[in-house]
């Protein structure tokens, strides 16, 4: 029991005094709010060195007897409150003299008396704690406690059995335990993450450590960062990462330097002028280029609905072909219903389906075989047969395509482009009008083309781009549309996607509910707080400890990346600062960056 739970040497002593449900309301943007919330009120044994330990995050569980045998219901301690039995009477009506006699017989109270307690609150983690011979299984639990049960602290040992990922890479320390969290990173990755904080609250140095964790721990992946307010090449700068702007830095070190922001505690670590040296090697590699804002050229759509509109023309008129055409036309929605298919699937589409692929150059070639072979029918169905078949372009073969939004997608998803690339462009509309098209084209490529590499797409300043509130002509709609569809449907093409805000109140809802992990910093808004309790299904008991937190502290909860899912986990995250400085002397002092 006692590698189970930490008693404190004996001092730890609590059976639970009660159970209910707080409910709390608040108006949002979007209307009322209303959370409900279940609450267990322990009450503990008075003792300095447990109302200091109970401070520190901490689990407990609550004894109860069930059928199968006894169990252990896991609650998270959210707050601790010193009681004394005198602290009740002690009201300002009171006269002072009283009074004062009341607070000073309490204060001696402290140590040693029978009249003092500790009230811990804690909210369930919906999980309960079974002991079986050699260790402890975890699983889903709706159980409720019984008053008078014991409580205990859970050891260090069991929260690593609880939530530590075996082989996974470390994303911080838990509070409380001196614990490093390992996670599954690849689901960190696959199922959407969001990080949420207010200004100066670490969230770029978080998610650029996670992405250096992404980058070393995920086979192939290419990471594309579009940033506007010039944070993450300064951050990642030892990765080498490619850079796109539509700004024109005239091949100025000097320049480029002076649009991105530099966090005064990196220059208590760096020199600027080594900052520079590495921008200077960057350039000199080629790998900071010029974003192209220009449309892609126009194409006439090859699709079904051009075949289905040769081919009804011909039945409509009743002439000579008809009846053949009716014969085709029959063949051709069967084709459809069976496939799944619509008027603008696109031939891509088909292709990317040898089995369809065949079907319909069978239908086609049957149709074009029964009429006169010198017709211009005959001649418009073998030119269609031959773009069915050609090997069509992605676009990054194209030696003329500017290196505009659809190259770029390109390049990442099926080209030569991988590792790390950052898209800083500073001017919030044009950035959402490059979000939305990398977007669309990235997925209508996976869709056509085969899933090809897997990407990572970050979303910086997400409030830009799925905000609450559209408009079209400021591009908020489509890039709101856009990265709402990435979320949802890119997991299957093996495209994710990561948001980073402050301001989540003026958030999409539809989007924010995609996430399956999230970090939560400082949020001094109450309604931002009541907001991600409510798209999360969060205690907002809990949630309302996050603003006690310090700079690269945060409150994580992930449906996939911890071994127990939805299980909130106070951190301590890594500084990526520290990470950048030491390992930028590779590449100042190091050989000539090449270029993959």
């Amino acid at each position: 029991m006692n590698r189970i739970f930490d008693d404190m040497e004996g001092e730890f002593s609590a059976r639970l005094r009660a159970h209910r449900v707080t409910t709390r309301t608040s108006r949002t943007r979007e209307g009322e709010v209303t959370l409900t919330s279940r609450v267990a009120l322990v009450e503990a044994r008075f003792s300095i060195a447990v109302l200091d330990r109970l401070h520190e995050p901490s689990f407990i569980g609550l004894r109860r007897p069930t059928l199968d045998g006894e169990t252990y219901i896991i609650y998270e301690v959210v707050d601790v409150r010193p009681m004394h039995f005198q602290m009740l009477g002690v009201d300002i009506a009171v006269p002072k003299v009283i009074r004062r006699e009341f607070l000073e017989t309490i204060d001696r109270s402290w140590e040693g008396s029978e009249e003092t307690w500790i009230d811990v609150v804690a909210v369930p983690t919906d999980y309960r704690m079974d002991l079986k011979e050699g260790g402890v299984t975890f699983r889903r639990s709706n159980l409720t406690p019984l008053v008078g049960s014991e409580a205990h602290i859970l050891s260090r040992e069991t929260v690593r059995e609880f939530l530590c990922v075996e082989g996974g890479a470390e994303v911080g320390v838990l509070k409380g335990f001196n614990l490093p969290l390992t996670v599954n990173i690849g689901e960190l990755v696959r199922y959407h993450t969001g990080f949420f904080g207010f200004t100066g609250c670490g969230k770029s140095n978080l998610a650029s450590y996670l992405i250096r964790r992404v980058l070393e721990g995920t086979e192939e992946i290419t990471v594309v960062i579009f940033d506007v307010a010039g944070e993450y090449l300064i951050h990642l700068l030892d990765l080498a990462p490619y850079t796109y702007s539509t700004e024109d830095f005239r091949g100025e070190p000097r320049r480029i330097m002076g649009s991105q922001a530099i966090p005064e505690t990196l220059e208590g670590l760096l020199e600027r002028r080594h900052l520079e040296m590495a921008v200077e090697k960057l350039l000199e590699a080629g790998r900071i280029r010029r974003l192209s804002m220009a449309q892609p050229p126009k194409e006439i759509p090859l699709n079904l609905g051009l075949i289905l509109r040769l081919i009804g023309g011909i039945a409509d008129k009743g002439e000579r072909e008809s009846i053949q055409a009716h014969i085709a036309l029959n063949k051709l929605n069967a084709f459809m219903e069976v496939g799944g298919y619509e008027e603008d699937t696109t031939f891509e589409e088909i292709a990317g389906d040898p089995a369809a692929k065949a079907e319909l150059s069978r239908i086609l070639t049957d149709f074009s075989t029964s009429i006169h072979s010198m017709s211009s029918t005959s001649k418009d169905i073998q030119a269609i047969l031959r773009a069915l078949n050609e090997e069509r372009s992605t676009g990054v073969e194209r030696k003329t395509m500017p290196r505009n939004p659809e190259w770029l997608a390109s390049a990442v998803s099926h080209g030569p482009l991988s590792g790390l690339i950052i898209v800083y462009i500073p001017e919030p509309d044009i950035a959402r009008e490059a979000v939305s098209r990398f977007v669309d084209h990235l997925l209508w490529l996976k869709k056509t083309q085969g899933t090809g590499r897997p990407v990572l797409t970050v979303i910086d300043e997400a409030q830009e781009f799925i905000p609450d509130r559209t408009r079209r002509e400021d591009y908020t709609e489509q890039s709101n549309r856009s990265v709402e569809a990435l979320l949802r449907q890119g997991r299957k093409y093996r495209a994710s996607c990561w948001v980073c805000s402050q301001r989540v109140a003026h958030l999409n809802v539809n989007a924010l509910q995609q996430l399956h992990s999230y970090f939560v910093s400082v949020l001094p808004r109450f309604y931002d707080r009541m907001v991600i309790a409510d798209a999360f299904s969060l205690s907002y008991d809990l949630l309302d400890k996050t603003t006690e937190l310090e700079t690269g502290e945060w409150l994580f909860v992930s449906y996939r990346a911890t071994k127990q899912r939805n299980v909130p986990i106070f951190l301590k995250t890594p500084n990526n600062e520290e990470i950048l400085a030491s390992n930028l002397s590779r590449l100042i002092k190091g050989p000539k960056i090449s270029i993959t």
